[in-house]
């Protein structure tokens, strides 16, 4: 596995609706602003469903239960921290497979989720859980660097919202003067989705998680009104 050791990507995607209001009574230049930035992904939320279904309740929570020791051996084997781990109590529901015929069977369900940065664990657990009848998980890219995307997106949006205010002030024969107002807000695009079983088939020659490089996309949307004078 490469690892990175840039603290960001400088990967900048800028965009600007621009809109112009020149009311007298507001005496306001508004813009509309957005930048993304890639930020490197170094961490992996592994989402991880336990389930069993059986007759009856206590054979459906014995299963689940042997299913469960299967997880809790690999934390302990890896050593996937306490404040990595979250989980939620296990779930017991009756779920009706034919209704014509009535016939009923019990069901458990537990969502747990592992958070970790050595893409080799995820390989190992993955592979340790499709042996052991796990058919329900999935990971996504995470980046410890997002605040810092956050940052840099923000900053980026502020510049260019500047600079088509000021090209607008110039070309209208106007001064910009100090802001009147401004908003903003982030947008992260959602995690990308690690395709599970195309790196289950790599496992004997590599993997696309630990061969190739992710990246985690944030943005942020800023919204400024400009005060101006006329030249």
């Amino acid at each position: 596995m490469r690892l990175l050791t840039i603290p960001l990507f400088l990967s900048f995607m800028l965009f600007a609706g621009v809109t112009q209001a020149q009311d007298q009574s507001k005496k306001t230049i508004a813009i509309n602003s957005s930048a993304t930035v890639e930020v490197p992904a170094d961490q992996i939320a592994f989402n991880i469903d336990i389930n069993a279904e059986a007759s009856t309740p206590q054979q459906a929570y014995s299963m689940h239960k042997k299913r469960e020791q299967v997880l809790l051996d690999l934390l302990k084997k890896h050593n996937i921290e306490e404040a990595n781990i979250d989980f939620e109590p296990i779930g017991i529901s009756r779920v009706n497979l034919r209704h014509e015929e009535q016939e009923e069977v019990i069901r458990t369900s537990q969502s747990v989720t592992l958070t970790f940065s050595e893409f080799d664990k995820y390989e190992e657990i993955q592979l340790t859980l499709i042996e052991n009848d796990y058919d329900n998980f999935s990971g996504n890219f995470m980046s410890s660097k997002m605040e810092e995307g956050k940052d840099e997106a923000l900053k980026q949006a502020l510049q260019t919202a500047r600079e088509k205010a000021e090209i607008i002030a110039r070309e209208s024969g106007l001064t910009l003067t100090d802001i009147q107002n401004i908003n903003f807000s982030y947008h992260q695009r959602p995690p990308r989705p690690m395709d599970l079983m195309a790196s289950y088939a790599k496992a004997e020659s590599g993997s696309l998680v630990s061969e190739y490089d992710q990246a985690v996309s944030v943005s942020a949307q800023i919204s400024v009104n400009y005060g101006f004078t006329a030249d």
